[in-house]
């Protein structure tokens, strides 16, 4: 069963109460980790949603850290707004016209950001948003429908969702295109390797060269890489094939 834990953050705007949801890390059941950076964790995303828009006046805010005083844990007197009114500011994840509102959503915010942190999260989010479109393309194989995994009249019906989701990916592709390459220009030399990020970046800047098409700059960085994990490997497989899809690493 999964077990969250209540937090509560109030609109500067209008002053409304919102309740939101911690997973508990101790009661994960399962986690899922994309070629991207994407992880869930019980099939809730473990990145922060860092920007909120109020589902009472529509006022949107940042919270960049997930602690007092921009939330609290004690339960407000007043009425409050539950999660799923501005979770992702209240798309629905599992129709591909809920992943496109996502993604006019980032790109709206980004009209009007001028910080580079934030700018570097709203891409990557957008990156994440774009992907959420063919993620999953693996399960319209027909070796997921041997697996079990599914009955066929339900893997039917994805598979069917799925197509609608590659035809609208190579619809977006140049914007997706011109988005990867604007979060390499943010990431790219921004972080020293004493930095917590640094290791990250490096996965990070090697995918993003795969995902374009950049795959003699993806190898000259896999070449560099110390280390061969599972992650790795898999990575430098997609790149031997020229294949530039995002894909299921563990999960």
């Amino acid at each position: 069963m999964i077990k969250f834990e209540p937090i509560y953050l109030r609109c500067p705007q209008c002053n409304s109460w919102l309740e939101g949801h911690k997973l508990r890390s101790e009661m994960v059941n399962s986690s899922i980790l994309y070629s991207d950076g994407k992880t869930l964790n019980d099939d809730y995303i473990i990145t922060p949603q860092k920007i909120i828009i109020c589902p009472a006046c529509s006022h949107w805010f940042w919270i960049e850290h997930y602690e007092e005083p921009a939330i609290t844990t004690t339960k407000p007197t007043e009425w409050c707004y539950g999660w799923n009114t501005w979770r992702f500011f209240g798309v629905h994840f599992a129709s591909n016209e809920g992943k496109i509102a996502l993604i006019e959503h980032y790109k709206s915010f980004l009209t009007s950001i001028h910080n580079i942190e934030r700018e570097i999260y709203l891409r990557r989010m957008l990156w994440w948003a774009y992907n959420d479109l063919v993620r999953n393309f693996y399960q319209a194989s027909w070796n997921y429908l041997f697996s079990g995994e599914m009955s066929f009249n339900v893997w039917r019906k994805n598979r069917n969702k799925i197509f609608k989701g590659m035809w609208l990916f190579r619809h977006y592709h140049e914007e997706y295109i011109d988005n990867c390459i604007a979060l390499l220009r943010l990431v790219e030399n921004r972080y020293s390797p004493s930095d917590d990020e640094y290791e990250r970046s490096i996965l990070e800047i090697m995918e993003l060269y795969r995902e374009t098409g950049q795959y003699g700059k993806a190898q000259e960085i896999l070449d560099k890489v110390p280390r061969r994990t599972h992650y790795i490997a898999n990575i430098e497989k997609k790149v031997k094939q020229k294949k530039d899809f995002v894909f299921l690493v563990v999960g």
